[in-house]
């Protein structure tokens, strides 16, 4: 007997069931995602800027997330808001990104957020390791009222 497809198996009201239930199920998970109102790219900053329907901005700069490393402001200025504003599509980039993935701060695949992670704490080592004149004038302003503090030991 060869294979049969999903709608030989199911009859025909069981499958517009099962599709009702499933879209209904669909809505229902929608209604509960975090929804933009609008959103924009900024060339000058280079960031997308998402005002959320609760009047909350967010800021994303662009070099962050995964797929959006171009310097064409055009390719990041060309998206659509999709899903009644839980989405963003980039057209020309072709990257997708949920607007929760960005406010939890995710801006790619694992492997990408662990190399920004790694490059980031490469530029704060490097930036604390700086031996310049501004650091050391501070340095020496911090000695003249008693140096860095020490830090307090919590119970």
């Amino acid at each position: 007997m060869g294979k049969q497809s999903i709608e030989e198996k199911l009859s025909e009201s069981e499958f517009e069931l099962q599709f009702r239930q499933a879209t209904r199920r669909g809505k229902q998970e929608v209604e509960k995602m975090p929804k933009a109102s609008a959103v924009r790219f900024d060339p000058r900053s280079k960031r997308i800027v998402i005002e959320m329907k609760n009047r909350v901005t967010l800021l994303v700069p662009v070099e962050l997330v995964q797929g959006l490393q171009t310097n064409d402001a055009r390719e990041l200025s060309d998206f659509e808001l999709m899903l009644e504003g839980t989405q963003i599509h980039w057209h020309k980039l072709d990257v997708q990104f949920y607007i929760e993935d960005f406010l939890r701060g995710v801006f790619g695949t694992a492997k990408w957020m662990s190399d920004i992670r790694e490059h980031l704490s490469e530029i704060g080592r490097k930036g604390g390791s700086a031996n310049t004149a501004a650091k050391r004038l501070a340095s020496v302003e911090n000695g003249k009222r008693g140096g860095r503090p020490r830090k307090t030991k919590m119970a």
